[in-house]
């Protein structure tokens, strides 16, 4: 499974790191454009703040494949030295299956608001863009994600990627 990871897992990353790249150039340029125009012309930009909202999330989904499949967390060690003097092999275990179980309830929820999107027919408030595809978008990353970081787990700890761990607080 390592030899898929390894095989699939970065050109993954890599259309999302682009991906994101330009989701967050978008809502740059959005953001300045709206404020040239709202403040100089008068004129701000219809639905700027809606689409601003949605290209947030995309950029924030495809953002954590990234962090998920490189286990790049910022993490707070809270309970970790109690778990490390009692359980230190299962440790690593119960962090990462923590982990993976709150990405997949994320996105089942997701996918469950991206259907009933669709089947009620939901649109947005401002610019009445059907919600389906905003939502579906943010779910589609975050099943992305996951695979992510299923994947990743199977990286961390080789010498070949170089995978790092997160930092700690």
């Amino acid at each position: 499974m390592q030899s898929v990871a390894r095989a699939v897992l970065p050109r993954i990353l890599s259309v999302l790191e682009t991906f994101s790249a330009i989701l967050l150039f978008v809502m740059m340029a959005l953001t300045f454009v709206d404020v040239i125009g709202r403040y100089v012309f008068t004129a701000p930009i219809f639905g700027a703040a809606e689409m601003v909202q949605f290209l947030l999330a995309m950029t924030i989904f495809g953002g954590l494949s990234l962090i998920n499949a490189s286990d790049s967390h910022i993490t707070v060690e809270l309970f970790e030295p109690w778990f490390k003097r009692r359980i230190p092999r299962l440790q690593p275990i119960l962090v990462q299956s923590f982990s993976v179980i709150v990405m997949a309830i994320i996105a089942w929820q997701l996918t469950v608001f991206a259907i009933e999107a669709h089947e009620i027919g939901s649109f947005t408030v401002v610019l009445e863009w059907p919600l389906v595809a905003v939502v579906g978008t943010v779910a589609g990353l975050s099943i992305i994600s996951l695979i992510a970081q299923i994947l990743g787990l199977f990286l961390l700890d080789d010498p070949e990627t170089g995978s790092d761990h997160g930092d700690t607080l």
